[in-house]
């Protein structure tokens, strides 16, 4: 079978395209880019992550870097993988279905607030870099000790995924903005009440109180499905 070209290998994802040989160019090599992408966009934020700028980090042409790398979305997909490498390698000890949805979706949201443009990013990129699909294998098993449906499964898996994303990014953009920032009298009193109800007038621990208390009302979610569609079937 022939490799696609034209448009159809343009549309492919860095993790699908077919490895380039090694280049001997001192110094430079794709973890090296990738690590210069995370530095920069942990500094300047998403709009600031051009080929230019990356090859500027790293002190070479921008010329330089498309034997490594094919374009900005690649830069993008590999940053995003590589700052979910400590969730995916850590140790899943073996725990109730639940419990282990939780803890994939609390590393998977630890990841994105670390690095607050990657939940930007994988909101509107295909998550099929190796530790993505690490923790997305982690879900998936977990759920499927449900005994549910695969409709179920994949209902509840998406829910949890776009919780983590839409929380981390809800987060994300609070805490770029900070208290001071609105202007008007009922954007205040929206922030004024929001630190009242979490108890806390630190951004970081109001956004992690409503992550964890929306985890929780998802899974109670999860489970009042579950447990509705197991009576009806007469499970016990």
């Amino acid at each position: 079978m022939t490799e696609p070209s034209g448009a159809a290998a343009e549309g492919r994802s860095v993790f699908t395209r077919p490895a380039k040989p090694p280049r001997r160019q001192p110094g430079l090599s794709r973890d090296r880019i990738v690590e210069a992408s995370i530095a920069l966009l942990d500094r300047e934020g998403p709009a600031s992550l051009t080929m230019r700028k990356v090859a500027a980090e790293l002190g070479v042409h921008a010329t330089s870097l498309y034997w490594h790398v094919e374009r900005r979305e690649d830069l993008v997909d590999l940053a995003v993988d590589h700052v979910l490498a400590p969730e995916a390698a850590a140790p899943l000890a073996q725990l109730d279905w639940d419990a282990t949805v939780r803890e994939v979706a609390c590393r998977l949201y630890a990841a994105f607030t670390r690095h607050p443009w990657a939940a930007l990013f994988a909101g509107t990129r295909p998550a099929i870099g190796p530790n993505a699909l690490v923790l997305a294998g982690q879900l998936i098993s977990a759920l499927a000790a449900t005994g549910a449906t695969e409709r179920d499964q994949a209902i509840a898996g998406t829910a949890v995924s776009n919780f983590v994303l839409g929380a981390a990014t809800a987060a994300a953009g609070a805490q770029a903005m900070g208290p001071s920032d609105p202007e008007s009298p009922q954007a205040k009193e929206v922030f004024a009440r929001v630190s009242a109800v979490a108890e806390t007038p630190d951004s970081h621990r109001v956004w992690q109180s409503f992550f964890d208390e929306g985890l929780d009302l998802l899974l109670t979610g999860i489970h009042a499905r579950l447990d509705a569609k197991d009576a009806g079937s007469g499970g016990s």
